[in-house]
Order: structure tokens, then sequence, then C-alpha cells
């Protein structure tokens, strides 16, 4: 009651024509963001077809987590994180390989990596940005309704006849 009457008094204080220029510009801006926006939201899911372990990724800055090596596979991956947005055009993905003790005690040394790639198209329906992780620091990405990525055929026939 008491917001109600703070609300009503300080309302008075603006002009009748300020407030609906004000409600005027509160509703062409969220109508511009609604047809204008070139962005998909979804989540993040990881495949990696090598053999060190991810410590991190991240694809436009959006965190995607880590993944095992060989992850891999139809339904198989890292965890999924969420709920990000991302741009149409082209996107950065930034990757960390990870190392073990015995891989530290041997010489080898962390590697952060980076790539530009084309973002996939999309349709409404789609919620899982799949980025997959392929030798020679090279990704692909894909997206799709669901935890199945409609790469991951097609990738894990192309491993094998390597």
């Amino acid at each position: 009651m008491l917001v109600r009457w703070a609300i009503s008094r300080y309302m008075r204080l603006i002009p009748t024509w300020l407030q609906i220029l004000l409600a005027a510009l509160v509703v062409l801006w969220i109508a511009w963001s609604m047809i204008f926006n070139s962005s998909k939201s979804g989540s993040l899911m990881g495949h990696s077809y090598i053999d060190r372990p991810i410590y991190s990724f991240w694809v436009d800055g959006n965190w995607g987590g880590n993944l095992s090596a060989y992850s891999g596979g139809l339904y198989t991956g890292g965890g999924t994180t969420c709920c990000w947005s991302f741009q149409s055009g082209t996107v950065e993905v930034v990757w960390i390989l990870d190392v073990t003790p015995e891989d530290i005690e041997s010489g080898l040394e962390e590697e952060r990596h980076s790539i530009t790639v084309s973002m996939p198209p999309y349709t409404q329906e789609d919620q899982y940005l799949h980025v997959h992780f392929l030798p020679d620091n090279q990704v692909e990405l894909a997206w799709s309704p669901d935890l199945q990525s409609p790469l991951s055929d097609r990738l894990r026939e192309d491993m094998q006849n390597d």
C-alpha cells in the first residue's frame, strides 16, 4: 500500500506527456529487441576426439566446462552448461588442454588454443550447441534440439577410418 502511494505521488511530479513518451520508448525498445535480435540462446555441450583432456573451453566467452580425452560419441560428451546467448556469424572457440602430474614430469605443458569458426544454422527448436574438438586443433559446431549431436556418427566414423 505504501509503495503504491509513493509511486502515484512521484508520478504526479512527471508531466503526462513525459510519462507517455517514456512508456512509448520502452515499448519500442522491447519491440526492436525482439524483431532485430540476431542471437540464439542455448546450452553448450562438448565432445572430444583427442587424446588429451580439455581443462576448460569457451565459445565467445561462454564457458562450456571440461572434457575427458576421447569423450566424443553419440550421447557422450562433457557436462552441459546453460544458459548462454550466441551471436550468429562467426564465434571464437577457446580451449585449454590439460596435463596430468605424469605429463608435467615428462615436460608436457598446458596448451591454450583458439579458432574462429562459423556459427552453424539453427532452428527454433534447437537448444544445444555441440562443440566437437578434433585432432590438429580443429573444431566443428552443430545445433540440435536434444543431447544427441548430428555430427557424432560421421565424426566417429571419420576417426575410425583414420
